[in-house]
């Protein structure tokens, strides 16, 4: 019986081999860098709200890829750059955005309790400051906050006072502890 010829192959076809052999090179190569550097990667959530709705603590995950050991300063300075505009385009949204991005100014965790301090965003952010603006905030902030099984109780400040960030929400800052911002 004679050999049937094989059907051509299109060009794109063709190059798929190659174009796979790439992407694992260059995938091995990255990977062989931040091994090299001592990073590593982990993945995280922050929370954003999706659609219009009834509920202003209603907020659903986004994973991000941070690198380090901080992680929860990785998630809090993803969740502060906001939804990327694909999960914008999807509905997502929230307070959090380009115009927040980099107002992080550091995290601490003590016995529990993360004390997560920012550059003031309230100009940026004037409506936050109204009931459901302010539970929405907190949601965001919280649930990004709270995955991690270390936080249990979360203190937010503006330039090191906690008072600052509550009475903008018009809440009443907690109480003073150990390990204070």
């Amino acid at each position: 019986m004679p050999a049937l010829p094989l059907p051509a192959r299109s060009p794109a076809a063709k190059r798929a081999p190659a174009l796979a052999a790439l992407a694992v090179a260059t995938l091995a190569l990255a990977a062989g860098a931040s091994h090299a550097a001592g990073a590593s990667a982990h993945v995280v959530s922050i929370y954003a709200p999706r659609g219009a709705g009834g509920d202003c603590t209603r907020v659903l995950p986004l994973r991000r890829v941070v690198e380090g050991r901080a992680v929860l300063t990785g998630a809090m300075r993803a969740l502060l750059a906001g939804p990327t505009k694909a999960e914008r385009a999807r509905g997502y949204g929230g307070w959090f955005s380009a115009a927040t991005a980099g107002h992080l100014r550091g995290v601490r965790l003590v016995r529990g309790v993360a004390y997560i301090d920012f550059r003031d965003f309230r100009r940026k952010l004037p409506n936050a400051s109204s009931s459901c603006g302010s539970a929405l905030l907190l949601a965001q902030l919280d649930r990004t906050a709270k995955q991690f099984p270390t936080v249990r109780r979360t203190v937010y400040s503006f330039g090191g006072s906690p008072r600052a960030f509550y009475e903008w929400l018009q809440r009443e800052a907690p109480a003073a502890s150990p390990g204070r911002t």
